[in-house]
């Protein structure tokens, strides 16, 4: 009887045999609108300043021409391009994510696609293969952690995202079943993403998507020469699972059941906030109170924000009392209530450095206070529920309860919303909207191009 093969080996019989034309409807739709969601991060974060260190990084480490770093208007070698490219659609954390995985999938295979795309000519519909195969993995992997990876002090968007852009490379690459074995034994070796940028508000947050991108190039095209890597590199002694897991709680029937089958990454959700996206059930609940009942600011007493016992251990540390950075108030519960009951609204400029210390956002946000919710503990991983209580001096309290956060899959942005965050993003460094607007319709209609290097003309 022959050995059962191993989840490598799986991956890469569905990653040889996999064809546009066997994706559900839903899958390609829901991939070409992930190119569109991080393609408008990529562009109107240029000017960011972790986006201009990696462009830097990038040209100094020169290489051949052969992939676009997006929005700075020269060519290097891929895997440099696409992890620029990844820095960059990430640098306002507006991302997608997937619940049950913990994971932002797209932010490494997107820019994985779309820099191998562009150096091997490849068609549009072999790029949707590709982005649809490697948020598959990423969703997959990261499910099979149980929702506790984070625990173990790693964060899934680059621990997964490593094996997701991998296997989108090896896609693109059209190796074979043996090549995308050992390129995924390769990546393996170079899984990274400690979660202690929480503890600073440091940039390499943004790097846990540059890196995986940059590795999932370099791995495929090491296999496709015949370097090699160990088969059994997720689930064997040593391996991925056991090594990244929660006192090595994992379940390996969320990688491997329906897998070619049923297509998890069709529930990813589309960010509507620039930040965390454990933010958006309190930011739902906030926002919906400040629109129904306008509170004045000035006159709240106390604001409690019930929620899941990560949500607080993530975003109400005692760092984020203080926050120093941007990425502190992208991670900062009572900074991002207080200032979503003043401004009535959240945006990308919600979070930039003017705002930190504003004083109005730093007298409310010392008058918010939260608990972990049994209920809502729960429902985590499944659904990111929270509740938020405003109770004003006169005694008057307003609440609202968000089961399942605005851009969930339960609850999902329309195709026009999806476009108008493009539109928003794309129009921060490119003023003409004609373009802007040639860009949605060629991403959208992506399945008819037969050259993805011509989305590119429209970028310079």
């Amino acid at each position: 009887m022959p050995p059962k093969p191993t989840i490598s080996e799986q991956i890469a019989d569905l990653s040889v045999d996999l064809k546009y034309d066997n994706l559900p409807e839903k899958a390609r739709t829901k991939a070409s609108n992930l190119i569109l969601d991080v393609l408008g991060s990529i562009i109107g974060s240029k000017e960011i300043k972790s986006s201009r260190i990696a462009a830097e990084v990038a040209l100094e480490l020169d290489g051949p021409e052969e992939s676009t770093v997006i929005g700075h208007g020269c060519k290097v070698a891929a895997s440099n391009a696409a992890f620029v490219n990844a820095i960059q659609g990430y640098a306002f954390d507006f991302a997608d994510d997937h619940n049950q995985s913990n994971s932002h999938l797209s932010v490494a295979t997107v820019p994985v696609g779309l820099a191998l795309g562009e150096k091997l000519g490849a068609s549009g519909k072999e790029v949707v293969e590709a982005v649809a195969l490697g948020d598959e993995i990423v969703c997959r992997l990261g499910s099979a952690f149980l929702g506790k990876t984070y625990y173990q002090g790693f964060h899934p968007t680059s621990t997964c995202g490593t094996f997701g852009a991998t296997v989108s490379a090896a896609k693109l690459l059209k190796l074979d079943r043996r090549q995308t074995v050992h390129s995924l034994g390769i990546a393996g070796s170079q899984v990274g993403g400690l979660m202690a940028w929480n503890t600073s508000g440091s940039y390499t947050k943004r790097l846990q998507a540059g890196h995986p991108a940059m590795v999932g190039v370099i791995s495929a095209m090491m296999a496709q020469k015949g370097f090699d890597g160990p088969p059994a590199i997720i689930e064997g002694e040593d391996g991925f699972l056991q090594a990244y897991s929660y006192n090595r709680e994992y379940d390996t029937n969320w990688i491997t059941d329906g897998l070619g089958e049923t297509w998890e990454f069709v529930k990813t959700s589309i960010k509507v906030y620039p930040c965390c996206r454990y933010s958006a059930g309190y930011l739902d609940a906030c926002l919906e109170i400040a629109e129904r009942h306008h509170p004045d600011p000035q006159k709240i007493d106390r604001v409690m924000i019930r929620s899941s016992e990560y949500t607080v251990k993530l975003l109400a540390r005692p760092r984020k009392m203080d926050p120093q950075n941007v990425v502190d108030t992208q991670f900062s519960m009572p900074w991002q209530a207080a200032i979503a009951l003043i401004d009535r609204k959240i945006d990308v400029d919600t979070f930039t450095e003017k705002n930190i210390d504003r004083q109005d956002v730093r007298r409310l946000m010392k008058k918010v206070d939260w608990v972990v919710d049994e209920e809502f503990e729960r429902r985590y991983p499944e659904h990111y529920s929270c509740a938020v209580t405003v109770t004003m001096e006169d005694g008057t309290e307003y609440s609202s309860e968000i089961e399942n956060p605005k851009g969930d899959w339960r609850n999902p942005v329309t195709q026009a919303e999806l476009e108008g965050k493009f539109t928003n993003l794309a129009g921060r460094e490119i003023r003409d909207e004609e373009r802007i607007n040639q860009i949605i319709d060629f991403v959208t209609g992506i399945h008819e191009v037969d050259d993805v290097g011509k989305l590119f003309e429209l970028l310079r």
